[in-house]
Parts: C-alpha cells; structure tokens; sequence
C-alpha cells in the first residue's frame, strides 16, 4: 500500500514538476536571449550568444530532469535508425512549437511517460482515497493512461497551431516595414535590424526569429543558409515562399524592394482571406451553443406556462 502511494506521488510530481519547466521556458537559452533587451538591458544581452547552448557551463541539471529525460529515451527506440526518425520528427514539432533546446526532446517524451503513468494510478490512488474497491479498475486505467500519454502531444499542437498563427499575421506588417526600410536605402540585413528592433515593434515570434537571422548574419552564417533555417524553424508556407524569393533575387540580382512588395501585398490579401473565412465560420460555431443551451431555457420559459394551464384545464375535466 504504502508502496503504491509513494510510487504515484513520484509519478505525479516529477509529471507537474516537467510540464510546468516545459512551458515556463526558464531552463531555454533562446528564449532567454530574445526576451533579454526587453528586461536586462541591451548590454546583458549581448553578452549571452543565440547561436550556442550554455546548459553545460551552468552546471550538471537537476535529478528530476535527468529521471524524465530517461523515460524520454525509452520511446526513441533501441535502433540507431528509429531513434533517428523519432528524434528528427519530435524535434521538428518542438522547433515549430518555440522550444529549440536539443535537450527538450528527451524531456519531452519523458513527459508524456509520466503523465500517462500519472493519470493510469489516479484512478488507483482514488479508490485508495476513499477505502473502496473501485470496478474496473485495470479499463479505467488504460484509458487514463492513453488519454495523459497523448496529452502533450494535443497540447503541443495547439501551441504549433497558435504560434504559426501569429507569424501568418504579423509577416504582412514585417514585409511593409522591410520594403519602406530597403527603399530608403538600407540593406537587407540593416532593414531586418531595423524591423526587428524591440523599441521599435511589436514583438511576435516572426520578429524573434528574424532577430535569431540577424545575429546569425553577423556571426558569419551565410545569409541563404540563415534563411532557410529560420524558414524550417516556423514551419509556414508563406515564410516559406518569401526565402525563397529573397535568396532568389539575391542570385539573379533583381530589385529586392519590388519583391518584397509583391510578397506583402500577397500576404495581406491572404490573412484577409482568412479573416473572412473565421467571420463565415462564426454563426455555425455560435449554432450548437445556441441550440443545447440557449433554446432548452426559450422552450422552459415560453412554453412551461401553457403547458401548465393545460394541465390544469385537463384536471378540471376529469373532475
């Protein structure tokens, strides 16, 4: 008995204690790096690179992140090529998602082994609660356990899903500040520093990843190369198209300022397009809260008190 607590109760915690770490970003240099001239100051921030992990000179980390990290290895498999295939896939989805850190991997498969043990023994921990023996113990379990396994996973989508849908919306307004900065004379990487610049705009994730390309220019990267990673780290079809375009002109040698207007003018008329199409999509989803919750109470009102006094008249009949 005492057995089954204490193994629940680690399970529990060390799931909490991951997911709150997962989502805080506290432990993500890059994170830390983006948001630092905001709070530290300029000169913090620039003594701490965007371009290299600094998890090791902080010393080893914490046992209960080394104990979720082997959990997550379990589901990489035991051959070089599945682990491989997992690794770059789970990889994929978390860079998507903002967490860049190589070592959110593991943590992350680890996650989703404690939570699905997590949510298997709260049925078991709950009958051990109330002193009663609980039916079906070993179903409700499965399926709890199922249902916390492919938690994160639901929950990481939902964070892909809303963080490309801020860079869809913010590209627009990027593309029209970067042509008004390349027509005044700037230079590409100039204008991305100008755009980019937190006293200056608003901060969303296309302009921390633009920032991310910028540090990457001066620290030597070349300048395709930086653009087609932060092109994969988004993983959205119009930043996509829009490297594509800029490391196109800057092979052929075209006017940057007219590409970079087609491209804005395209990407506006899209993210209209998708407003509208959210606008049309409205009365439907409004339909089924409408029908289940505020018809029964039309009904209940409007037509409760004739059916009472038909009621009454029928028991004045059979009188």
């Amino acid at each position: 008995m005492e057995l089954v607590y204490a193994l629940s109760a680690f399970v529990l915690v060390a799931g909490v204690t991951a997911g709150v770490a997962l989502l805080a970003e506290h432990w993500d240099p890059v994170a830390r790096r983006l948001r630092g001239p905001q709070g530290a100051g300029a000169e913090a921030a620039a003594a701490v690179s965007v371009l290299r992990w600094e998890d090791e000179a902080k010393g080893p980390p914490p046992q209960w992140r080394r104990t979720v990290e082997k959990l997550g290895r379990i589901l990489l498999g035991r051959t070089p090529a599945s682990q491989q295939t997992r690794l770059s896939a789970a990889r994929a989805r978390l860079v998507w998602a903002g967490y860049e850190n190589p070592r959110s991997v593991p943590l992350f498969l680890g996650l989703k082994v404690a939570m699905g043990f997590g949510f298997a023994y709260s049925y078991t921990l709950y009958g051990l609660a109330i002193k009663r023996v609980l039916p079906q113990v070993l179903l409700v379990s499965i399926v709890l356990g199922i249902l916390g396994f492919f938690l994160p996973d639901f929950w990481l989508s939902q964070r892909i899903r809303e963080r490309q849908r801020l860079i869809r919306n913010a590209l627009p307004d990027v593309l029209d500040l970067l042509v008004v900065c390349v027509e005044a004379g700037l230079a590409l990487d100039a204008a991305i520093a100008k755009v980019t610049d937190p006293e200056f705009s608003k901060i969303t994730p296309l302009h921390d990843e633009l920032r991310r390309v910028h540090l990457e220019f001066r620290a030597g990267r070349p300048r395709a190369e930086a653009l087609h990673a932060m092109s994969e780290r988004t993983g959205v079809d119009g930043v996509r198209t829009v490297v594509g375009a800029f490391v196109q002109t800057e092979k052929l040698g075209t006017s940057l300022a007219n590409t970079l207007r087609v491209h804005a003018d395209a990407a506006r008329v899209q993210r209209r397009h998708r407003a509208e199409r959210e606008a049309h999509m409205v009365p439907l989803k409004m339909l089924f809260p409408i029908v289940f919750f505020l018809f029964p109470g039309i009904f209940v009102v409007t037509v409760a008190p004739a059916l009472m006094k038909v009621s009454e008249v029928f028991q004045g009949l059979l009188r």
